[in-house]
């Protein structure tokens, strides 16, 4: 308990403690499978026009389930895809900046940079009603452009992404904070299916 609010609350303190002990990679992977879980559930939900309450209902269709099911297993997949291939990637970039640091090590901060995005997924399961705060009609870009640099969701992520780097790798906060350009390369895909779209 005293380690989850150091990393909420002191995440400088929690990462120093982390360069110098033996980790283990369980908690990154039951952070990664709820992401994938609650993932799932949100985009079944918002496909089928239901809530989380009317999905577990006894009355609820078998196609129904079988849909969760379907959203639950690519919502995991696509999760871990991501994430083995940052960790790659990142430990990579960061030992070329001069860091000291392992691919177990890069998986935990990946995974644990991750639990915002997990708080996020649970309020839109809980109160679907928020997913549609940024949107604006006709200007969906626009509206994901918002999205994704004022979510304090995200803001979260990254802060903890560059913090857990620089500490556990130790390099500076400007070299850590090239992983900043991660959100920059999710969104250029985005881009171009919407130029494509429009």
């Amino acid at each position: 308990m005293r380690k989850a609010v150091d990393l909420m609350i002191h995440p400088k303190r929690f990462f120093e403690q982390v360069r110098d002990r033996e980790i283990s990679i369980i908690t990154p992977i039951i952070i990664l499978i709820l992401i994938g879980i609650v993932d799932g559930l949100v985009v079944d939900s918002l496909v089928n026009h239901t809530t989380i309450y009317e999905m577990f209902s006894p009355d609820a269709p078998v196609i129904s389930v079988t849909m969760i099911l379907f959203s639950l297993l690519m919502g995991s997949f696509s999760v871990y895809a991501l994430i083995l291939i940052q960790t790659l990637v990142f430990n990579l970039i960061i030992k070329k900046m001069g860091g000291s640091g392992t691919r177990k090590q890069a998986f935990y901060i990946l995974g644990l940079a991750s639990f915002p995005t997990l708080v996020e997924g649970l309020i839109f399961l809980c109160f679907p009603q928020t997913i549609g705060l940024f949107q604006f009609e006709n200007l969906h870009f626009i509206s994901l452009l918002i999205y994704n640099f004022v979510n304090i969701f995200n803001i979260w992520g990254i802060y903890l992404l560059i913090v857990g780097f620089a500490k556990v790798y130790d390099v500076s906060y400007k070299k850590a904070s090239v992983l900043y350009l991660q959100f920059l390369i999710k969104m250029i895909p985005l881009f171009i299916i919407y130029l494509i779209a429009s």
